[in-house]
């Protein structure tokens, strides 16, 4: 094996096993961000005796910013199930931080609406939860 292979399959293996790593940070992010969220959700958005801010709300907003960001940067693995599944992720938890937001803004609890948060919440979990088993399931 020539020199510039072993150095192109090093190269490979450490961007694979990044790639690997950095998914999951990503995705634990969103995982978790959600659950926080799905939290001030059931809570009517109380921190103790006030209302969660505009400007709290911004670390939800950060997180799906910075994860679509990182699913920007991997163009070569938009074929792996993980990416695809990432962007699934990527994609309801959007959805559900807006929706959330606007429950928010809304003024008044809403039991119809906080059931629809909840489920949109389960389904970013159910896809953080495939997104992990395919990680599983590729090479590095």
């Amino acid at each position: 094996m020539s020199a510039l292979a072993i150095v192109i399959a090093a190269v490979s293996g450490c961007y694979s096993s990044d790639y690997s790593r950095t998914m999951k940070a990503n995705v634990s992010l969103l995982s978790d961000m959600s659950d926080k969220l799905a939290d001030y959700c059931r809570t009517y958005f109380k921190l103790d005796d006030r209302q969660l801010s505009s400007e709290e709300m911004g670390e939800f907003y950060y997180a799906f910013n910075k994860s679509n960001a990182f699913s920007s940067s991997t163009p070569r693995e938009v074929s792996r199930p993980s990416h695809r599944d990432f962007v699934k992720l990527l994609n309801t938890y959007e959805k559900f931080a807006h929706a959330a937001d606007e429950y928010r803004l809304g003024g008044k609890p809403d039991p119809a609406m906080l059931a629809s948060l909840l489920s949109q919440h389960d389904q970013v979990r159910h896809l953080a939860g495939r997104v992990t088993e395919d990680l599983k399931n590729e090479p590095d």
